[in-house]
């Protein structure tokens, strides 16, 4: 598979030295590769709460339906976020596109699973699979696209202190939600990291574009993209942290520039809602960001300008500490980092408390996590 085997390390990062025995991922075949991410799937229980929260975070709704809603962006996917009434909040799933009809076929004949109508917004077909932990991931092809809500646009003139290319013309974005054009990510924690990776690998063809490894070079942290062959695809689409529960850590969604981005963010703000982290720039894929909670507690991000790839850019391996996770920016937020010190690691999983989370990786990832990013913070 392309997309293997170079080390490299974090300019911005110093303060991550690259350990001396980095242990590579073993590059795996796979069924097929996948387009692109299509939508996610939420249960929740307050259904009206989570229906105000998709609208301000920039999202419209297609259906007002009694137990089921779907909720499509500014762009031409026919919906991106499906959210069912039920008694417990969960998060139930994601779908990706298929690149081809016979995807659907191969993957059909590779796992057992049905080939299917999918009975969605934009329809076509779909082969439904499970991964490791039980997350459902609908491969589906021949979907019918929408027009979008707002046409392909340039970004405006930037002046710089060499260049005005902006005269007499001034910047005044309106205060309103920030424009979602598609669902760019998803970022899962799993306590068996490796069977997890392995499985997206082996069953979307996805391409590790950069890993983080603990101090015994054991990779941690996976940031995934689609092979989409010469196309460039998003620098990572799916993201796994190895960790003590499995769990989704956020979903996230691209609007168009840091205006839409920073203008979103005020108008959360104005109607209440529980920001999370931001706004900053990340180091790996390079995307501005900012993340909020909605109702259930689940994090949601805005992000723009991120890095794309084709799969001629081998994977980059480099050191895990809290400060690799951000070029500028606060600090991750208390709820992100251990609350718990170092010393407590071993009894925490002497105890049970990290499941089957390896003990001598659970102390590589908090003390990667504990040490202070930068001299100037907390």
């Amino acid at each position: 598979m392309s997309g293997m085997g170079t080390v490299s390390e974090i300019k911005s990062g110093p303060e991550a030295g690259m350990p001396p025995h980095v242990k590579p991922v073993v590059p795996v075949e796979p069924i097929i590769r996948a387009e692109s991410m299509a939508f996610v799937r939420f249960r929740r229980a307050d259904i009206d709460a989570m229906d105000r929260f998709l609208r301000d975070f920039g999202l419209t709704p297609l259906r007002e339906a009694a137990d089921v809603r779907y909720y499509r962006g500014a762009g031409t996917d026919p919906f991106l976020v499906e959210v069912e009434r039920g008694d417990v909040d969960a998060f139930l799933g994601f779908g990706v596109n298929a690149r081809h009809a016979d995807d659907l076929v191969t993957l059909s004949k590779a796992m057992g699973a049905a080939v299917e109508p999918a009975s969605i917004p934009g329809g076509g077909q779909r082969v439904r699979l499970v991964d490791p932990v039980g997350v459902t991931v609908d491969v589906v092809y021949g979907a019918t696209g929408v027009h979008p809500l707002l046409e392909a646009a340039e970004l405006g003139p930037v002046n710089t202190p060499f260049h005005k290319n902006r005269v007499n013309s001034t910047v005044r974005p309106p205060l309103a939600p920030s424009p979602i054009f598609k669902l760019g990510h998803i970022v899962f924690q799993r306590p068996n990291f490796a069977v997890s990776l392995e499985w997206y690998m082996r069953h979307l063809g996805v391409i590790p574009s950069d890993i983080q490894v603990v101090e015994d070079g054991t990779a941690i942290l996976a940031f995934c993209r689609f092979d989409r062959g010469a196309e460039p695809a998003d620098h990572h689409s799916i993201a796994i942290l190895g960790g003590p529960a499995p769990g989704l850590l956020h979903v996230s969604f691209e609007t168009f520039d840091i205006d839409s981005l920073g203008q979103g963010h005020q108008f959360l703000k104005s109607k209440g809602w529980t920001h999370h982290w931001g706004i900053g720039r990340h180091n790996l894929g390079s995307q501005f960001f900012d993340y909020w909670k909605d109702p259930a507690g689940d994090e949601w991000e805005h992000y723009a300008d991120g890095d794309v790839m084709d799969n001629t850019v081998e994977t980059g391996y480099h050191s895990l500490a809290r400060g690799t996770l951000w070029a500028w920016g606060d600090d991750l937020p208390d709820s992100m980092r251990p609350p718990f010190p170092l010393k407590e690691v071993d009894q925490i999983h002497a105890s049970g408390g990290f499941g089957e989370f390896p003990l001598e990786t659970a102390r590589q990832l908090f003390k990667a996590l504990h040490i202070p990013p930068r001299p100037w913070l907390r």
